[in-house]
């Protein structure tokens, strides 16, 4: 798509540099940048860009600038991104012609998918002469489904009952281009059918509507039927309805009705199609706003019945219970608690089947765009023929390819390695990155088992794995697995494969996308340039040590006596010298740990006087917060298997961190505990018993979009997270000297509550369970 023009309209310089560096600079296209309303809007119409990057967030509104460009005749694609999306949102940003609405801006690859999209479409519309009405009718199709997707992800994300039937009406209005609508669902006590949604119907026939059982004979028709049910009123003929049940399997739960098309057209089989993809989504949202209404009432009874003090018996009452008729009142409340139990493990494995319905609709719905996407670019592809017809009419036109000679064109396009295998293991598609990769021709590849397409042994037993785990029951340990990674080494390059499994909608194997990656490059690079910062750092070393000796020279007043001014200037040189030295010291730490050369010396330790070694340091600043310090240690802590010094740099680290990210008053709390496998799970890594240390502040919280940014290594780069202290690369060297002891670091954040940073390490051989 070299030569196009966007027009980036945001107000922030951050994400400008985000778009033209990670998502439209590999696409060779012109960019324009217009930082306010009043720029954008001259810009956009002078220069006519070929699409619009538009911040919905912006000061004075990106709707509204979007409505008043489409009013002065702009006719350029749209996409709108916004970090505070809503349903309503969508909706508005596609009535105004928006090419699409990204609620996550900052995901790269969602980003560049989108703007393939716009500039497919915008080449499309350019094209519009020439293409034949089929084609234009193909083209507002796939328009109208990318509506219903945006739509539709929205009604999944809306979990309260009042808010999400309203606006799965509002959906169907809009979709359909009706006057209005309604929502009946099947009252399950009752089985009556009651309307409980409208729009479009005056207040006085709403009213009398919404509380009484449906008695239209098409909306029954299409309950009994389970077919959608079109046509026109018999009392006003050109009144035309659409009616489209909601059905689980073979159950009908309801009823999506439209009417009053507009211009008194009636409803065809594109609104059928429509009402129906979106009764999809609203089958989902509908079962996941009951399932969370039901865990809602079922825990505000568990609490009413736990905060619920028991009423006070008389003196006679007491007197009169026998110890049978005690027994029997126990046993009849613990039937009462164990149902409440059982009920609420179904609900909760009713949630459970939804989260995993949700997951499947999610890969259906990439499945569906990637097939929009290769729409778009076929029909675009007559367009340029005829262009090129009408400049050299010698040409042959293009032939069409099919379905599988496209996917292989399109596989061939990417620089990573995929296989694509059958139930049976047999890869049935595999493009020219992997023959590279795995040194073998395509030829052989095709029609091989893919558990021998490479021989690392690591290659076999990563895909039994991910086979294992795809057939396994949803309450069986290891069914959360998805995905598995594994990296490997092929005639001594470095790769990574990362396969993905391929089900029926039953959860029945239907067989697996394996990606590979070669990263032999990346890696060596980063090895040259950690071994280039390591040695910088040692260099640097010398000289600021040599300052700090001079400082301290100068301090004793040996050579000169100082007067106040000198004296704090001095101490200021000393501060930031030896601020410096740590600082070249994580650097060397950081290239140590990457480049996997970084050794500890594990020796029976004690860890509570390393713990107030480091406390006994950091008293000073707590104090000048006013931070209590709490601590929870048992007195008979077993001796852990550690390198001294590496626990204490880890603890000083951790401690730093919530010095610094606690609020004034606030407090700092450490707790120590022996922790087991059962217990940490995943966390135990292969430790069977190991010591747990947590450090807990009182800050603000890191979200959960942050946690993944915590220990990055960050090279001199102040990255700013929210709810954190330390912000270079300290918790990334911690995280290192843990994991070099085979424990495990992690951290568990509430907003506004504040952060417990964890690590285990291992316990001596004279602590752990003996064999046998």
């Amino acid at each position: 798509m070299s030569g196009e023009t966007v027009l980036i309209v945001h107000d922030r310089r951050d994400y400008i540099e985000f778009l033209m560096t990670r998502v439209l600079s590999p696409k060779g296209v012109t960019v324009l940048i217009a930082q306010d309303g009043e720029q954008a809007r001259r810009k956009a119409l002078d220069m006519a860009p070929d699409l619009i990057i538009l911040n919905a967030d912006m000061a004075g509104g990106g709707l509204s600038l979007l409505e008043h460009l489409r009013e002065q005749g702009c006719s350029s694609a749209v996409i709108l991104v916004t970090r505070q999306g809503s349903l309503e949102g969508a909706v508005q940003a596609m009535r105004c012609g928006a090419q699409d609405y990204i609620t996550h801006p900052d995901d790269d690859e969602a980003m560049r998918r989108a703007v393939r999209r716009a500039l497919l479409d915008r080449q499309a519309r350019r094209q519009a002469m020439l293409v034949t009405p089929t084609e234009r009718q193909v083209e507002h199709e796939i328009h109208d489904m990318r509506v219903v997707s945006a739509v539709g992800r929205r009604l999944l994300s809306t979990l309260e009952w009042e808010k999400l039937l309203p606006r799965i009406v509002d959906a169907a209005v809009y979709l359909t281009a009706a006057g209005e609508g309604s929502l009946s669902l099947v009252n399950e006590a009752t089985g009556e059918l009651r309307v409980l949604a409208v729009k479009g119907l005056g207040e006085e026939e709403a009213r009398y509507l919404q509380p009484q059982p449906v008695k239209r004979e098409s909306i029954l028709k299409a309950l009994k039927s389970g077919q959608p049910v079109r046509g026109y009123s018999r009392t006003e003929p050109k009144l035309s309805y659409l009616h489209v049940p909601i059905t689980v399997g073979d159950v009908v739960i309801g009823v999506i009705s439209t009417g009053q098309k507009a211009e008194g057209r009636p409803f065809d089989d594109h609104d059928v199609n429509l009402l129906t993809a979106l009764r999809e989504y609203a089958v989902i949202a509908i079962h996941n706003a009951r399932a969370y209404h039901a865990m809602e009432e079922l825990a505000q009874q568990q609490a009413a019945s736990v905060t619920a003090p028991p009423p006070e018996p008389e003196a006679a009452e007491v007197a009169e219970v026998s110890p049978e008729a005690l027994l029997q009142l126990l046993q009849t409340q613990g039937q009462q608690v164990r149902e409440g139990l059982h009920t609420a493990a179904q609900l909760a494995q009713e949630l459970r089947q939804q989260v995993a319905l949700v997951e499947s609709l999610a890969a259906r719905l990439d499945a569906q765009e990637q097939v929009i996407e290769r729409f778009a670019a076929r029909l675009s592809a007559p367009a340029e023929a005829a262009e090129g017809r009408e400049e050299k009419r010698e040409e042959p036109s293009p032939v069409t390819l099919p379905p599988d000679a496209l996917l292989q064109e399109v596989l061939e396009c990417l620089s990573e390695g995929i296989l694509v295998s059958d139930a049976s293991d047999r890869v049935l598609l595999a493009n020219s990155a992997a023959a590279r990769i795995l040194q073998k021709p395509v030829e052989k590849l095709v029609g091989q088992s893919l558990a021998v397409a490479c021989t690392d042994p690591r290659w076999s037993k990563t895909y039994l794995i991910l086979k294992a785990a795809a057939r396994l029951g949803p309450e069986e340990p290891g069914s959360e697995i998805e995905v598995v990674e594994t990296p490997l080494t092929i005639n001594e390059h470095i790769v990574y494969a990362v396969f993905a499994p391929l089900l029926r909608d039953q959860g029945e194997w239907q067989g697996a996308v394996t990606i590979l990656r070669d990263v032999s490059e990346e890696q060596m690079e980063r090895r040259w340039r950690d071994e280039f910062m390591a040695g910088i750092s040692r260099d640097l070393q010398t000289p600021m040590t040599a300052i700090m000796g001079y400082a301290d020279l100068l301090l004793e007043q040996s050579i000169g006596t100082l007067n106040e001014t000198q004296s704090h200037f001095l101490q200021r040189i000393k501060a930031n010298t030896k601020r410096m030295v740590n600082m070249l010291r994580d650097l060397i730490g950081v290239a140590t740990i990457e480049s996997g050369a970084l050794a500890v010396s594990p020796e029976p330790t004690e860890i509570i006087p390393i713990l107030e070694e480091v406390l006994t340091e950091i008293q000073p600043q707590l104090t000048d917060k006013d931070l209590t310090l709490e601590r929870d240690v048992p007195d008979d802590l077993p001796l852990a298997l550690a390198d001294p010094g590496a626990v204490h740099h880890v603890l000083t680290h951790l401690l730093a961190n919530a010095y610094k990210c606690s609020v004034v008053g606030g407090r700092v709390a450490v707790s120590i505990r022996v922790g087991d496998a059962e217990e940490l799970g995943s966390r135990a890594g292969e430790l069977e018993r190991a010591i747990v240390i947590s450090v807990t502040d009182s800050g603000g919280g890191i979200a959960p979009e942050d946690e993944d940014r915590v220990f990055r290594r960050h090279y001199g780069e102040r990255v700013i997270v929210p709810g954190l202290g330390e912000t270079g690369v300290e918790l990334s060297i911690a995280r290192g000297l843990v994991e070099a002891h085979g424990g495990k670091m992690w951290l568990e954040s509430r907003i506004g509550q504040g952060t417990t940073f964890s690590f285990t390490l291992p316990l001596t051989e004279a602590e752990l369970p003996s064999e046998g």
